[in-house]
C-alpha cells in the first residue's frame, strides 16, 4: 500500500507541474488565435479540416452531443485513473511502461503548450464552432475547470487523445481477449473522435497527440529492453 500512495503522489506531483505549466500561458491570446488560423490553412491545405463535418453532425441532437461530451470527459481523466489502480494492482510492469510514457509525454506538452499555444475550434464561433461542453456541461465537468489550472489555448498536441492512446497500449497488452483488443482500440479511436466533435481540437493536434504519446510509449519499450539486454556482473569475493 506504502508503495502505491508513493506512486499516486509521484504522478499527483507531476500533473500539478502540468497543470500549473498549462495556465502560465493564458494570456498569449494573439498568439493562440493565429496559430489556430495557421492550423486551419495547413489542414485546408492538405485536405484534413475535418473539424466541421465532423462537429456539425452532433449539433442539434442532444443524445449526440451529450454522448460525445461523456466520451471526451469520462474516457480521459477517470479513465485513467481507474486504468492506472488496475494497472498496478495487476499488471506491475504494464504499469510501469504506461506511467513512465505518461510522465514523457506530459513534460514534451508542456513545452508545447508553453512555445505554441493555441486556441481551441471552441473558441473561434465566428467560424461555426460551439463549445459543447459549456453548452451542455455536466456538473463533474464544470468542478474541474478552476482557473488556474485551465489554459484555454493547450490545443496543440491534443494529450486526450494521446493518453488515450497509451490508455489502449496498455489494455492492449495486458490480455489477448477480442474483446478486450476490441476496447483498447476503441479508447483512441472514440478520444479522437469526441475532441474533435466537440471542437476541443483541431484535426493536427489529434495526430501530434498520438505521435507524441506513441515516441514516448517507444521510448520506454526501448529503454526497458536495452536494460534487460545490459549484462550483470557480480564481485566475488
Amino acid at each position: 500500500m506504502r508503495e502505491f500512495l508513493r506512486e499516486l503522489a509521484a504522478v499527483a506531483v507531476a500533473a500539478l507541474v502540468y497543470y500549473l505549466v498549462r495556465g502560465a500561458v493564458s494570456d498569449r491570446a494573439d498568439e493562440a488565435f493565429q496559430r489556430a488560423r495557421d492550423i486551419l490553412d495547413l489542414e485546408q491545405r492538405i485536405w484534413l479540416d475535418w473539424e466541421t463535418p465532423i462537429h456539425e453532425a452532433i449539433l442539434g441532437t442532444n443524445a449526440l452531443i451529450d454522448f460525445a461530451n461523456g466520451t471526451y470527459f469520462w474516457g480521459h481523466m477517470p479513465l485513467l485513473i481507474v486504468l492506472a489502480v488496475w494497472l498496478w494492482r495487476s499488471h506491475r510492469s504494464v504499469w510501469r511502461t504506461f506511467r513512465n510514457a505518461l510522465l514523457i509525454s506530459a513534460a514534451a506538452g508542456m513545452v508545447s503548450y508553453y512555445l505554441f499555444p493555441t486556441a481551441p475550434p471552441r473558441l473561434m464561433p465566428d467560424l461555426g464552432f460551439v463549445d459543447t461542453l459549456t453548452v451542455r456541461a455536466a456538473p463533474a465537468y464544470q468542478a474541474q475547470e478552476v482557473g488556474l489550472f485551465v489554459n484555454p489555448y493547450a490545443a496543440l498536441p491534443s494529450l486526450h487523445v494521446g493518453w488515450a492512446l497509451l490508455a489502449g497500449l496498455a489494455v492492449w497488452q495486458t490480455s489477448r481477449h477480442p474483446l478486450m483488443r476490441v476496447f483498447a482500440v476503441a479508447i483512441p479511436l472514440s478520444q479522437s473522435w469526441a475532441v474533435v466533435a466537440t471542437a476541443n481540437h483541431w484535426t493536427l493536434d489529434v495526430f501530434a497527440g498520438m505521435a507524441v504519446c506513441a515516441v514516448a510509449w517507444m521510448l520506454v519499450v526501448l529503454r526497458n529492453r536495452l536494460s534487460l539486454s545490459m549484462p550483470v556482473h557480480f564481485n566475488g569475493s
